[in-house]
């Protein structure tokens, strides 16, 4: 039989409140065991039982397939998560992190803690909705009373079989990349799928310890299969949904791409690109392409030399900056393009401080853009520029550029950092 929960106090702090509501929502799901919900999930049970802790944050990708897993709202969570991180991150110092495009908002602690409109319009348990309880980050099913958290061995006789089982894994002889009940990826001897032959648009290669493939282009959405490092995929497009933060350059990618064999993979966890210029395609759970984009510059009085970059539109996801000067110390100068920032949304929106060096100061007018992106290496046509001169940046000026312009700008701001 499992352990008897730890107290759990909702009003010691967000991060324990937040907790509590996120066991609260299981409790509302039916009260299903963590192995269930790592089934669906696409985490551990250990995992998942830590998330609805209280000792530490959750990351957002395992807070979003827990509630996914409860049937849940991922965009109020979504929220839910952000305004958690701001306070957190507010008693520590920490500089705010780069936010997805579904987040357009910020929201106060009291928005984490207190019910809201949205929790009742879709059907999300509140905490004053339930009686306050005594939780704790609950076993994984069959620990018995008194067990660690963590199960250790407690024989050696353990090891040998352990060994076994470790060899049989890392051999890719144990794989489970079940798609539901009764459909199945095929799987090659390594554990990596096999897809139709000669069906593939582009393909690449798995890095992180565990690619999960979705249903729909959301983090939330059910893991229907499992890949491991090191596989070389085949997929046939890619549609745009949730942000995803790409573990390499850590900067943000909206696209998802769609395996030849079915089922989706973020882009951010894959090593390759569609090919140039194409398009994005239907799929569950997608956004709209970007349609608009403009750019506003002010000063920061308290920052000398220093902008704000502004960028807002419909349906923006990452947004890339660049401007167009020389190198300093070039005996002839050569002006080009300099990618000068490429990020998600924030509170404020679209926001990246500048800080304008006197070399580029000293060339006078500065052009400059910002572009709509998909993510790294991942420009759109929607674009906007301004002239700025850099004594008087509240002076800039609308920009017109060539079609050849246009194309060089976008691929500087939507660059892939590295």
């Amino acid at each position: 039989m499992a352990r008897r929960p730890r107290p759990l106090d909702p009003d010691g702090g967000p991060l324990q409140a937040f907790a509590y509501e996120l066991r609260c929502l299981r409790q509302a799901a039916g009260n299903p065991t963590y192995r269930a919900l790592a089934a669906t999930a696409g985490f551990s049970a250990t995992t998942l039982s830590d998330a609805a802790g209280g000792v530490r944050r959750p990351t957002l990708d395992v807070t979003l397939a827990y509630v996914g897993a409860c049937g849940g709202d991922a965009k109020l969570w979504e929220k839910r998560w952000y305004a958690l991180d701001r306070r957190l991150a507010g008693s520590t110092g920490a500089d705010a992190r780069v936010r997805p495009a579904s987040v357009q908002a910020a929201l106060t602690v009291s928005e984490v803690i207190e019910p809201t409109e949205a929790d009742a319009e879709h059907g999300t348990p509140v905490v004053d909705a339930l009686p306050k309880q005594s939780f704790e980050p609950e076993p994984v099913d069959g620990e018995g009373p008194g067990a660690p958290h963590r199960r250790r061995w407690r024989s050696q006789a353990w090891l040998p079989a352990t060994a076994v089982v470790l060899v049989l894994l890392l051999t890719g002889l144990v794989v489970d990349l079940k798609r539901g009940s009764d459909d199945t990826h095929p799987v090659s001897g390594s554990g990596c799928p096999v897809g139709p032959a000669g069906k593939g648009l582009f393909q690449g290669t798995t890095y992180a310890g565990s690619t999960r493939v979705r249903s729909s282009a959301s983090r939330s959405a059910p893991a229907i299969a499992q890949i491991p490092p090191g596989c070389v995929l085949q997929f046939v497009g890619f549609c745009i949904g949730d942000a995803e933060q790409d573990l390499t350059a850590e900067t943000p990618d909206v696209r998802w791409f769609k395996l030849s064999g079915g089922g989706l993979v973020s882009s951010a966890v894959v090593h390759g690109n569609p090919p140039w210029r194409s398009k994005p395609d239907r799929c569950p759970g997608e956004f709209p392409a970007p349609s608009s984009i403009s750019l506003a510059v002010s000063p920061r009085p308290a920052e000398p030399g220093t902008v704000d970059l502004r960028a807002s539109g419909t349906y923006l996801g990452v947004v890339g900056f660049a401007g167009y000067f020389s190198d300093s110390g070039q005996a002839v100068p050569v002006p080009r393009w300099h990618q000068l920032g490429l990020i998600g949304v924030g509170a404020d929106g679209f926001v990246l401080p500048w800080r304008i060096a006197k070399p580029t100061a000293d060339q006078g007018p500065v052009q400059l853009v910002a572009v709509a992106c998909l993510g790294g290496d991942g420009p759109t046509d929607v674009l906007d520029a301004l002239t700025l001169p850099p004594a008087a940046p509240a002076q800039a000026q609308p920009l017109s550029l060539s079609a050849e312009d246009r194309n060089a700008a976008a691929r500087a701001a939507c660059h892939y950092p590295g």
